[in-house]
């Protein structure tokens, strides 16, 4: 059992307008709409406005062009914000100032009296594609590619419910980092997130942390349990989380004690393969199988490996203290070619033995390929044939070699300069590689 920091990722809104029912209405809809931690200020005055946005920075302003004074106002308070995204809010009738605010800056233009619902759903949308193509530090989600993007709109809409939520995916794909993310986007998100792996805990252990006062459950009271590897409960287990799903409580308090818990559950297969004599029960199948999200493997989501390679590797980096290590980007276009069967969780496995070899250097693609490579060539032998038939390492470089060599014309300056090294060590790799087929072949 872990339990994992509380969710401190808030996004900061400023309101401006001197309607205050107006504002009111903009509040409202946000608050019922977006499923994150939210930090809403108000403003009825322009001065107030311009002192707010100085000191602080805001994910999102909302500004009146009456209260702010103008289009042209509005264009010199925006000239003075840090980058953020502002919105508009005027008379519709006013054309020419919508105009000149989008010129401005503005995001969009909302019209008055604002419908407060369209303008939550819009500010949502912007969240969305924040979520799909930047690292969120409070849940790790990373990528752009349509497969994230999805997954990240999937997960906006199953957050604010209360329902059970279950995973499923391959080894390493990330299902526990799309738990955390449901949690840190639920309403529960101040509250624990505790994580049970199923398939590692002994069994007295696991009926024991869903039923009794010092187990994982009463621990998630509040928050969230994050049941990994559902599939591998026991029947005791599975006869425990069944009377908390049905009743609420747990009995290890005198006269049972209710508890406000969201189940998550994960497993590397489909839900529908978990159920049967040796899976899950009937009941406990049908409790769980309310919200699904389904994490698409590292091979169908290529384009976002290099958005993983440098969050990876920034946070190595800062975790191991050490001196810096970077990648270049033929290096990363390297690992991105490979297909990582063991998705996200062999890729930083790959990283980190990279940077572990290479300490503070500038690690290029002729360094990469022999990590990668010989684990790809191991785990595609057929295990019970010769030891003999798994290719030396030597055959793929001089392979990746020659044919760049090949590609420039036989131009091995150029070759070098495309594999990131230099011509001697090409001349110097060729020469290794002869005597090695010499000694081969006496």
């Amino acid at each position: 059992m872990s339990v994992g920091p509380r969710s401190t990722s808030t996004v900061r809104l400023l309101i401006v307008d001197a309607d205050v029912s107006s504002r009111r209405v903009v509040r409202k809809a946000l608050e019922a709409r977006i499923a994150r931690p939210m930090l809403i200020l108000e403003t009825a005055e322009r001065d107030a406005a311009r002192v707010m946005a100085g000191k602080q920075t805001f994910d999102v302003i909302a500004i009146d062009l009456e209260t702010i004074g103008g289009s042209a106002a509005f264009r010199a308070f925006v000239e003075q914000l840090t980058p953020t995204t502002v919105y508009a809010m005027g008379d519709p009738t006013d054309v020419q100032a919508a105009v000149a605010c989008v010129r401005a800056g503005a995001a969009d233009f909302i019209e008055k009296p604002v419908d407060g619902n369209a303008f939550a759903r819009r500010v949502e949308r912007q969240f969305v594609e924040s979520i799909a193509n930047t690292v969120d530090e409070a849940d790790g989600l990373i990528g752009a590619s349509p497969a994230t993007r999805a997954l990240s709109e999937q997960i906006l809409r199953v957050a604010p419910s209360l329902g059970p939520v279950f995973i499923s995916g391959e080894a390493g794909s990330g299902k526990s980092l799309v738990a955390r993310a449901v949690h840190a986007r639920s309403r529960r998100r101040n509250g624990p997130f505790v994580t049970l792996d199923c398939s590692q805990t002994p069994v007295d252990r696991l009926v024991a942390d869903l039923s009794e006062a010092d187990g994982a459950l009463a621990a998630a009271d509040g928050g969230t349990l994050f049941l990994d590897e559902v599939g591998h409960l026991p029947d005791p287990a599975q006869l425990a989380l069944m009377r908390f799903l049905d009743t609420g409580e747990i009995v290890g308090f005198d006269g049972g004690h209710r508890l406000s818990v969201r189940i998550i559950a994960s497993s590397r297969r489909p839900l529908d393969d978990l159920s049967g004599p040796a899976g899950l029960r009937q009941d406990l199948y049908f409790r769980l199988n309310v919200l699904t999200l389904a994490v698409p493997p590292l091979r169908d989501r290529t384009e976002d490996i290099p958005l993983l390679v440098d969050a990876m590797v920034r946070q190595i980096n800062r975790d191991s203290g050490s001196r810096y290590t970077r990648f270049t980007a033929a290096a990363v276009q390297c690992l991105a070619g490979r297909a990582w069967p063991g998705n996200v969780a062999e890729l930083r496995s790959a990283l980190e033995t990279l940077m572990a070899l290479y300490p503070g250097d500038l690690v290029t693609a002729d360094m990469v390929v022999p990590v990668i490579v010989a684990p790809a060539a191991i785990a595609a032998a057929p295990r019970k044939k010769l030891p003999a038939e798994v290719k030396p390492l030597w055959v793929e470089e001089a392979r990746v070699i020659e044919e760049a060599i090949a590609a420039f014309d036989g131009n091995i300056a150029k070759a070098a300069a495309a594999l990131e090294i230099s011509p001697s060590t090409i001349y110097r790799k060729r020469r290794d590689i002869e005597e090695a087929i010499a000694v081969r072949s006496a």
